[in-house]
């Protein structure tokens, strides 16, 4: 298979390359035919060689080539050489001006060359980021969409799940089957939310609600949202630290990291957020004690719709939208994350800071 798209490849470049030949010959061609005209006429020898340089520059134009470019420029001197510089029809050159031309259309066609090479790649980039953000929009519409559509139905399961738990006795063997209900429906809708908020705040509908919070009461609420399914050490620094931020966002950050973790660490091991500052920014570290990130996912961790599934913990849950809306979040408030497999002990650590003043950013 290769063998075959190696041949057509070079079959392609082939028929590509005569193009360009045959389009060199026709415009050198088509530039004697004139000069002849302009000879005939009593032109001076100079507007000939204007002549020249023309068709030199529009094969740079239409070629794309510098190899083709250099050879158009050595084709079109020898030519205005044999056919309008005396002795005419002969290659011995009387004049030294000659090499003067041919140092002149060989830069200009270098010159024209660059040009048209760095146009045509402009344009190709300009079109795949064109292409790629028409891409991102459609792909964006179509989450927010089905996010509304079944928010509505997630809601209505996990009150139905609820009264039915609180119907249930502790011994009842159903009320397992409903706490694992409860708990998948929880983290459906905890993914819907990440969904709309990732596409809002991409495209500027959801607006920064900044307000001075208080950064350890920000850390338990989030902390109280998984303390039923993994205990949680947090470490804050002595004094109060007021951060403005969208505290809701914030949560979502944490819950998200918080979530990521509890995935990857078995319940006897460690969760922990350490909060200090550093500077003008206050940094955030959740760590855990898990199987740690593979070295070659860390650059693609943050990408929209990429996730690690690691085979030591069975893990399938995320589709990749949880650090991308965290990242998203964290670089709206002026901030930094990232994310490292940690050096004392095994398992892995996001940190992100977020500035101690509010700047422009919402």
């Amino acid at each position: 298979m290769n063998r075959i798209v190696d041949i057509v490849y070079r079959d392609y470049a082939v028929r590509g390359n005569v193009k360009r030949f045959l389009l060199m010959a026709a415009l050198l061609t088509a530039a004697t035919v004139l000069g002849f005209v302009f000879f005939a006429a009593d032109f001076p020898e100079p507007d000939i060689a204007l002549v020249y340089i023309l068709a030199v520059l529009i094969i740079a134009w239409l070629t794309h080539s510098y190899v083709f470019s250099f050879f158009a420029t050595l084709l079109a001197t020898f030519a205005y050489n044999f056919f309008f510089t005396d002795p005419y029809f002969n290659f011995r050159v009387y004049d030294s001006s000659l090499f003067t031309t041919f140092i002149t259309m060989s830069i200009a066609a270098f010159i024209a060359c660059t040009l048209t090479l760095q146009a045509r790649r402009s344009t190709l980039v300009t079109k795949q980021k064109e292409g790629e953000v028409e891409k991102e929009r459609y792909r964006a519409n179509l989450l927010r969409g089905i996010s509304h559509d079944i928010r509505t139905p997630l809601s209505a399961i996990l009150g139905a799940t609820e009264m039915l738990e609180g119907m249930t006795e502790p011994d009842d063997p159903r009320r397992k089957l409903i706490l694992e209900m409860h708990s998948e429906v929880k983290w459906l809708r905890s993914l819907v939310e990440n969904i709309l908020h990732l596409t809002r705040l991409q495209d500027g509908a959801l607006p920064l609600q900044k307000q001075p919070e208080a950064v350890e009461e920000v850390v338990g609420s989030a902390v109280r949202h998984i303390s039923q399914r993994h205990s949680v050490t947090v470490r804050m620094p002595d004094e109060l630290l007021l951060v403005p931020m969208d505290a809701k966002l914030i949560q979502q950050v944490l819950i998200n990291l918080l979530d990521n973790a509890a995935r990857y660490t078995a319940p006897e091991d460690e969760i922990c957020i350490t909060v200090d500052r550093k500077d003008a920014f206050v940094r955030i570290t959740v760590s855990d004690e898990g199987v740690g990130i593979p070295d070659n996912d860390l650059p693609r961790l943050f990408q929209t719709f990429f996730s690690t599934h690691d085979k030591h913990t069975g893990s399938e849950h995320g589709i990749g939208l949880g650090l991308s809306l965290c990242e998203t979040i964290v670089k709206a408030h002026g901030g930094e994350i990232s994310a490292r497999n940690r050096t004392d002990r095994r398992g892995a650590e996001f940190v992100f800071t977020l500035p101690m003043e509010d700047g422009k950013d919402g």
